[in-house]
């Protein structure tokens, strides 16, 4: 009778220590460094890393037309000298009016 009930002790041992070792597998798996949790956030963190990716390179392809407006027509130059940078020819006077303070002339 002795023996049964060690064999039986030795069954609840060993069944208590495969319940604690699948608990902690399970918790390796959802929460542990390489856990499904972290692969969500990675996943996560990649889609937000190719949207910004694609608007750069809009961006480029952007910045590479107006490059080649820019060389191959030369008033296109000529605005955008003009506007940016205020260029203008010797003969020309350039008024330069401040924004945001506009004051309406008395009659």
């Amino acid at each position: 009778m002795m023996d049964n009930n060690g064999a039986s002790n030795r069954w609840i041992w060993v069944g208590l220590f495969l319940l604690a070792a699948n608990g902690w597998a399970q918790y390796m798996l959802w929460f542990g460094d390489q856990g499904l949790v972290r692969w969500r956030r990675s996943e996560n963190q990649m889609l937000t890393a190719k949207k910004e990716v694609a608007e750069v390179a809009e961006r480029i392809k952007r910045i590479k037309a107006d490059i080649l407006s820019l060389e191959k027509e030369p008033n296109v130059l000529e605005e955008v000298a003009r506007r940016d940078m205020g260029l203008v020819y010797a003969d020309e006077i350039l008024f330069v009016f401040p924004e945001g303070r506009r004051t309406n002339p008395t009659p």
